[in-house]
């Protein structure tokens, strides 16, 4: 019998997964950055705090980000970070949360989370290793099971009988597994 429980990811493959995705983002945005910061050298009305401390181009560079997580998110389970690390979000009953639910998860829930780095923390200390935005979107990190578990089984080659195969006790036969 197949053990069909998710297995939660703790705080550092986690941690790993999101500095990955860090740096992929960083690397994608590191042009649009450098012209920003070049603009903000002269008095130009973008770069004036509008937000509290942000700026219009700090606001737009977040919601970026934001849409880079929300968006791999939503339509594959998981950001490239993730994948790379072997992680899915899923939600409570071990299925894909929906786009609001990561709309939720990836803007003001994480925001929540970064307040001091609590939510984060929370995920280190926390035996079921959820982090404040998990709790509140009701969502879970757990390792993604392996792909052979996700493909249909497929019937025998037709083009091998089934009275081609040896007996149990031939030794004279090898097939390498497939």
């Amino acid at each position: 019998m197949e053990d069909k429980t998710l297995r939660a990811a703790p705080f550092f493959p986690r941690a790993a997964a999101y500095l990955l995705d860090r740096l992929i983002l960083g690397a994608v945005l590191f042009i649009p950055k450098m012209i920003a910061w070049a603009r903000s050298l002269g008095t130009d009305a973008l770069s004036r705090a509008v937000l509290f401390r942000f700026s219009w181009e700090d606001i737009l560079f977040w919601a970026l980000g934001a849409a880079y997580f929300t968006a791999l998110t939503a339509l594959t389970g998981s950001t490239l970070g993730k994948k790379a690390m072997g992680l899915t979000v899923v939600d409570m009953d071990g299925n894909r949360p929906g786009f609001l639910t990561v709309l939720h998860r990836e803007t003001w829930a994480r925001y929540l989370s970064s307040i001091l780095y609590i939510g984060y923390i929370l995920c280190a200390v926390d035996h079921e290793h959820g982090a404040l935005h998990d709790r509140i979107c009701d969502t879970r990190v757990v390792y993604a099971p392996p792909k052979a578990a996700l493909l249909p089984v497929r019937a025998p080659s037709p083009r091998i009988a089934p009275a081609a195969l040896p007996a149990a006790g031939e030794t004279d036969w090898y097939a390498p597994n497939l």
